[in-house]
This record gives C-alpha cells, structure tokens and sequence, in this order.
C-alpha cells in the first residue's frame, strides 16, 4: 500500500522520457478536445476559465504553451543548477505527463452547471451572478477541481526532481521559477491569444 500511495505521489519513480511524453501527449489531444467542448481554456498553468476566442486552434495553442513555457524554464534550470547531464525529452516528457490531473478538471468543465458558467456575461454585477441558478453548483464544482489541481502541482515539483536531478535549495528555486514564474509568462502569452 506505501508502494502505491508513493507511485500515485511520484509516478517518474515508473515512468520519464519516451514513454511519459506519449502518454502525455495523448492527455493533452484528449485535454485540448474536451477543453474545446465545454468552452473552458487554460489562461495559464495556474488558471482555468472562459475566454472569447472559440476557435480549435486557440485551445491547442494554450495546450501547447501551458507545458512547453514551464519545461523550458525546468531544462534551464536543470542545466545551470544541476550537476547531471539533463535529457530534452526527459523533461518534456515528464512536465507533460505531470498535467495529466487537470484532465479531471476538464472533465467536470463538461458538467452543466460549468457550461453555463462559460457563456455568462462577465459584464454582470456580482449580484446578478448570484442570482443564476446555476451559479453556486458551478462555484462548488470548481472547488472539486482544486485536488487535480494540486495533484498536478505535487507531480510537476516531483517531474522536475527525478529529470533535473536536483535537490534543496536549488530544487525550490526551479520549481517555484518554472511553476509561478511559468504561470505568469503563460499568461502574458495567452493573452495574445483573444
């Protein structure tokens, strides 16, 4: 049972590289389809919500910039503050892999509740949002998101450790660089996007 609660912790203890980067490649087709369905984008690594641009290419692109802006900021941290020869595909692959929990999150943007939530009027007073039927079902249904979310931030950290092979202070230093600091260029990039 330790065994298992650890892989669920860590998976790169398994699986890094090739195989990490298939599998999360096939997670981020199948995130990207579902994100396309309800209506909910990725405004950053860190934020999830709806945007005004509808179009197939603006969700693979936010995929495709949610994964790629914290590996780069993880394999330049590897290579300046690691003593081991880093491997592209072992960071590539294991970022993406670590963001396979947000598809928990896309799962529950599909629910009814959400839906509605994607096409309300942001222009509304806060009074009127209170006012949809739907309202707070959805605020309760994103809180449910919030494990897959952390999930995905405990496996990025261990991504990071295992394809980097860093440890202490410079472990943190990458992590919280490529992880906030990653969150925040995602943003700025993806707001090109609308």
């Amino acid at each position: 049972m330790k065994n298992k609660v650890k892989l669920i912790v860590n998976p790169f203890i398994r699986i890094a590289g090739g195989q990490a980067l298939i599998w999360g490649f096939l997670g981020l087709i199948v995130s990207t389809l579902l994100c396309w369905i309800s209506g909910y984008h990725y405004h950053g690594l860190l934020h999830f919500g709806p945007a005004p641009n509808r179009a197939w290419w603006c969700y693979l692109a936010e995929h495709l910039i949610v994964w790629l802006i914290p590996a780069l900021l993880f394999y330049l941290g590897g290579l300046f503050l690691s003593h081991s020869r880093i491997r592209v595909i072992d960071v590539l692959g294991t970022v993406l892999f670590a963001q396979l929990p947000l598809l928990g999150m896309n799962l529950i943007s599909l629910l009814p509740a959400m839906r509605m939530m994607s096409q309300m009027n942001m222009n509304m007073s806060p009074e009127e949002m209170l006012a949809q039927p739907y309202f707070i079902l959805a605020m309760i249904l994103t809180l449910l998101g919030l494990p897959f979310l952390i999930l995905t931030l405990i496996w990025m950290f261990n991504a990071l450790k295992v394809s980097c092979n860093l440890k202490q202070w410079k472990l943190w230093t990458v992590a919280l660089i490529g992880i906030i600091g990653g969150d925040v260029l995602c943003r700025f990039l993806i707001g090109w996007l609308y």
